[in-house]
């Protein structure tokens, strides 16, 4: 498994993981705005992923990603994304 993929509740992670295929090598984002479809940017396409992602799941995403230290992230956030280390 894509260990990236931990950062998702696992219903979610499942969803990403069936959309990226073959593709892990050209991924660079993975796009969540809420109550819109989450969006996969590879280096040569995107694919819309027909989940529309809410409020609680995004929190609960971005708890995880800044180990409960969104402070810590604050300067990212505030320039609309979140730089994590490439797991594979």
């Amino acid at each position: 498994m894509l260990q990236f993929l931990n950062f998702f509740p696992n219903y979610i992670s499942k969803i990403i993981e069936e959309n990226i295929n073959n593709d892990i090598q050209d991924l660079e984002e993975i796009r969540l705005r809420q109550n819109r479809p989450i969006i996969l940017k590879f280096s040569n396409k995107e694919t819309v992923i027909d989940y529309s992602i809410n409020e609680e799941e995004i929190l609960r995403i971005l708890q995880i990603i800044c180990d409960n230290s969104i402070y810590a992230y604050q300067k990212q956030i505030c320039n609309g994304f979140i730089t994590v280390k490439r797991w594979t």
